[in-house]
């Protein structure tokens, strides 16, 4: 299995490499010889692909009503010449490949409809999965047959429900082992469809404000605190920085190194799963008992960026709060409110309950009561109106300001809700 990422990771790169360099090609042809400086190889436009996707594919179909063929099926196509070409690919099974290939292209939709960066080349640290097509995998008790391997016994966490078909199978490698993840499906289970206006109470409607000394607020009064303020939480991150730190100091390439950074991604590991495992249970408890989940549109990259430096008119620059912003920075990511939100939205599909994204724009110096917008209203964790009078706690009072502007984008009146 690790002979078979090394040899995926290198065709997905070769791969990538080729889709990037035919697209330029098309774009700006290259002209003349010994155009291209690094390799001093001859590039001509008339010798350029005729497809803008790959150059190592045949890019037209034996039929003639739709000739062209996709990115996929030109790069799927170069497959048995592969397998010719270099025998020691025969070994992996023609699915993982081809879901090799899958994920390549998924990459690139996803840039094309703006939904991630340009893809780039996988480092081995990244690249550490590989998954079968639908009908692949067979399992039995506590077997499991992946095709090309044969039979492996394994712990069988979840039996599979009657009446679910098995899908797709990823196998995945990480710091404790190899892990083998099942995608299963039953067409008769109808998914539950969404809310519309109508159905939806306003009082039970929950705006929720994220931050960092409380992971969520919640409209009706509730506070859910961060676990990474924990005693447990900070024992662990202090553990990590001493494996961190003792790793360092091993002699690169030597096999004491390995096992320490063994240590320190386990570590790693675990953080990541009890994180997960917590923001599961916060998930479950927002979708319990709501028609419509409102949350900030947040721009987590934008407050996670580098402060601007500040040149001064001797030549150098002044102070400009970056290192008090690092612990900040560390904080919103060790909070994860983008997988929060991810798993919220998981949980509310099935049930059918809609989850809104609103402007947070003023919604924590808002007064939900006489509406009057003032930085002064806040003061740390408390709220008091400097025009009426109101006050609340801070983050409550902009998972309220939060709620009706959700409730104003549904098109239902906030006035029948009761005053909180």
């Amino acid at each position: 299995m690790i002979r078979w990422l090394d040899m995926l990771l290198a065709q997905y790169n070769y791969l990538l490499r080729d889709r990037r360099e035919t697209y330029e090609q098309v774009k700006a042809p290259k002209m003349g010889n010994y155009c291209n400086i690094r390799s001093q190889g001859e590039v001509c436009p008339l010798t350029c692909s005729v497809s803008k996707s790959s150059s190592v594919g045949y890019p037209w179909k034996k039929s003639q009503n739709n000739p062209r063929r996709s990115p996929y099926e030109i790069q799927s196509s170069t497959l048995p010449v592969l397998k010719k070409q270099r025998p020691w690919y025969k070994q992996i099974h023609s699915t993982v490949l081809q879901q090799m290939l899958r994920q390549l292209d998924v990459a690139f939709a996803k840039f094309f409809k703006g939904e991630s960066k340009y893809p780039k080349p996988k480092r081995r640290s990244r690249f550490r999965s590989f998954k079968y097509s639908p009908g692949q995998g067979k399992i039995d008790e506590n077997k499991i047959y992946l095709p090309g391997i044969g039979w492996m016994g394994f712990h069988n966490s979840r039996s599979i429900p009657d009446g679910f078909a098995m899908k797709s199978v990823t196998v995945r490698r990480k710091s404790r082992g190899w892990f083998v993840s099942v995608q299963i499906e039953n067409k008769s289970v109808p998914l539950p469809p969404t809310k519309k206006t109508s159905e939806i109470r306003p009082d039970r409607v929950k705006g929720c404000d994220l931050g960092v000394r409380k992971l969520v607020s919640v409209s009706d009064g509730k506070t859910i605190q961060n676990p990474s303020n924990s005693k447990k939480y900070k024992r662990q991150a202090r553990r990590l920085t001493l494996r961190q730190r003792a790793a360092s100091r091993k002699k690169k390439g030597s096999s004491n190194r390995k096992k320490s950074f063994c240590l320190v991604a386990s570590l790693h590991e675990k953080i990541t799963n009890k994180r997960s495992a917590c923001h599961w249970e916060v998930a479950k408890e927002l979708t319990t008992g709501s028609d419509a989940i409102v949350f900030e549109d947040l721009n987590i990259k934008g407050m996670k960026s580098r402060c601007k430096p500040k040149p001064n008119d001797k030549g150098g620059y002044d102070r400009n709060g970056q290192s008090a912003k690092r612990g900040l920075n560390r904080v919103i990511s060790d909070a994860a409110w983008g997988e929060l939100i991810k798993k919220v939205e998981v949980m509310a599909g099935k049930s059918g309950i809609p989850v809104i994204k609103v402007n947070p724009r003023h919604t924590s110096q808002q007064c939900p009561r006489c509406h009057h917008i003032s930085a002064d209203n806040r003061k740390g964790e408390k709220f008091v109106c400097t025009e009426c009078g109101y006050h609340d706690d801070a983050d409550v009072n902009g998972a309220v300001n939060i709620r009706t502007r959700g409730l104003k984008k549904l098109g239902i009146d906030s006035t029948q809700l009761p005053w909180p």
